[in-house]
């Protein structure tokens, strides 16, 4: 006898897990940047954001690497106890694919969006990943990085929560840029990392150790 075997619906992430990521990195000091970095961290900055939606906070997301997953946010939303689909009608994406661009909206665009919104957290997928062009000169990515920084730290010192998200350096990017994510984990407080142990990248949701920077 033949025929698909039976659907099993995905399993969703523990609410302790979300609850605790949203806790260390969701809530920053007054004028710092939090940061989400290593293997995995997209989707645990993801889940983490459903927290506070689902309380009603409005969030912006500034998507750099072509990122932003809604399954993973409704999937933690449900986790929580929502339906899955109220929390992303309370999050605003712009994306931007060059580091021209993610120095515009950082700079122009997202202090607008915050104000328009009323949101006060302000979630930044992949910056390096905008870096990727070589075309663009080693000391014109420098400024734009710098710029992109200083936008967000204004935001941050007027109240902003904002959070760094990244996975490592993106394919591609030149080597001179390899110091631009190394930077952003430095600077990131709180920084919360998924650590490599035994020569590999294990998954926070399967219980791997995660590392609070003081």
């Amino acid at each position: 006898m033949t025929g698909r075997a039976p659907h099993t619906p995905a399993a969703l992430p523990a609410a302790a897990e979300i609850e605790r990521a949203s806790a260390l990195c969701l809530r920053p000091a007054p004028g710092k940047l939090a940061g989400f970095f290593g293997t995995g961290a997209h989707r645990l900055a993801l889940r983490a954001l459903a927290r506070p939606l689902l309380a009603g906070e409005p969030v912006v997301a500034v998507d750099g690497g072509n990122r932003f997953d809604p399954y993973e946010i409704g999937k933690a939303e449900r986790a929580l106890g929502g339906s899955g689909r109220v929390v992303l009608s309370r999050i605003l994406v712009s994306r931007a694919f060059t580091c021209h661009q993610m120095e515009a909206l950082l700079a122009r665009r997202l202090g607008p969006a915050l104000d328009r919104s009323g949101a006060r957290i302000a979630v930044v997928f992949g910056l390096p990943e905008t870096f990727t062009d070589a075309d663009v000169p080693f000391a014109e990515a420098c400024r734009i990085f710098r710029s992109c920084l200083s936008s967000l730290r204004r935001l941050a010192a007027g109240g902003t929560r904002v959070v760094l998200v990244g996975e490592g350096n993106a394919p591609g990017l030149p080597g001179n840029r390899a110091g631009f994510f190394r930077h952003l984990v430095r600077i990131a407080d709180p920084c919360l990392l998924l650590r490599r142990e035994e020569e590999e990248w294990r998954d926070f949701w399967r219980g791997t150790l995660l590392q609070r920077k003081t």
